[in-house]
């Protein structure tokens, strides 16, 4: 059963003043640049059985920005691919819609970071460089598990963190606050963001999540990925998203840096039991992958 994100009034009760805040942050996401239409329709389309790849090709060329960071992407090492694609129609065919899904949404994630305002700076790319490192490492860790899985944990990956954009479009000022906190003093956001507000970036990206309608399993994992209680191995998605979080952490993509962190026996890994060599080999795999393409994504 899909869990719902709790009501403004659900969260801190005691502040109705901070509970009020994130009433208007979730209200006023519509202020937020929206999935693009030529987006939207993709995702639609690619959820039909009934759609062919020509109709995909045909949305996707309206919006020449955003076909041509698609070829790009799928032509990099995160696809793999055995020869050059050269133009859309061979995209989808070679990916499948599901790959072509992962990659729409990475372009509209990407409008979100990059919205033309004058704050956006080292911040910004750090959480965009920490969305797109957890994503290959989620998507990385689930093909060698459940291959099936593989670009809803991409996505996953990519869209676990995106209530931190959300809070620094709408409440700027407070959410640098919070991000010296966190840098100054290795406090974790989660912690940091309830101190100061009552609520959290999960519950806010979830609600983001559910305005896109990406999918009800979305809104859970993001709601949930930094719940140790709801690990299982009823949520595969949750354990690799912990685990490819931790990854990113371990190596310092994004924020934070903790060349410590363990990782074999960190609580999704005890329930995955993936062994050192694959963890190795994931570490290596995206360390490579933002050193060589992650122009790609910027």
């Amino acid at each position: 059963m899909t869990a719902t994100p709790e009501a403004p009034g659900a969260v801190g009760t005691a502040n109705p003043d901070q509970a009020s805040q994130l009433h208007r942050i979730i209200m006023t996401t519509r202020d937020l640049p929206a999935m693009p239409q030529v987006a939207g329709k993709v995702l639609e389309l690619s959820s039909d059985p009934n759609t062919s790849a020509a109709q995909l090709q045909q949305v996707i060329a309206d919006d020449q920005a955003m076909a041509g960071r698609i070829l790009k992407i799928a032509n990099s090492a995160m696809y793999s691919c055995s020869r050059k694609i050269k133009t859309l129609t061979e995209a989808i065919v070679m990916l499948g819609f599901n790959s072509i899904r992962s990659l729409v949404v990475t372009s509209a994630a990407r409008n979100l970071y990059q919205t033309g305002n004058a704050r956006n700076g080292l911040k910004e790319r750090l959480l965009w460089e920490h969305s797109i490192g957890c994503a290959f490492a989620c998507r990385k860790i689930a093909r060698n598990r459940h291959p099936a899985l593989a670009e809803e944990a991409f996505l996953a990956g990519l869209m676990h963190d995106i209530g931190k954009l959300v809070m620094n479009l709408q409440i700027p000022d407070k959410f640098d606050e919070i991000v010296q906190i966190v840098y100054n003093e290795g406090r974790s956001f989660q912690e940091t963001e309830r101190s100061l507000l009552d609520f959290d970036h999960t519950h806010v990206g979830s609600l983001l999540v559910n305005k896109w309608k990406l999918s009800p399993v979305l809104e859970d994992v993001i709601l949930e990925h930094h719940c140790e209680d709801a690990f299982s191995e009823d949520k595969p998605l949750l354990l690799y998203l912990d685990l490819a979080n931790r990854i990113c952490h371990k190596v310092g993509v994004g924020f934070t840096d903790e060349p410590d962190l363990e990782l074999i026996d960190s609580p999704s890994n005890r329930i995955l039991g993936l062994d050192s060599g694959i963890i190795e080999q994931t570490i290596s795999e995206l360390q490579a992958a933002l050193e060589d393409e992650m122009d790609i994504f910027i």
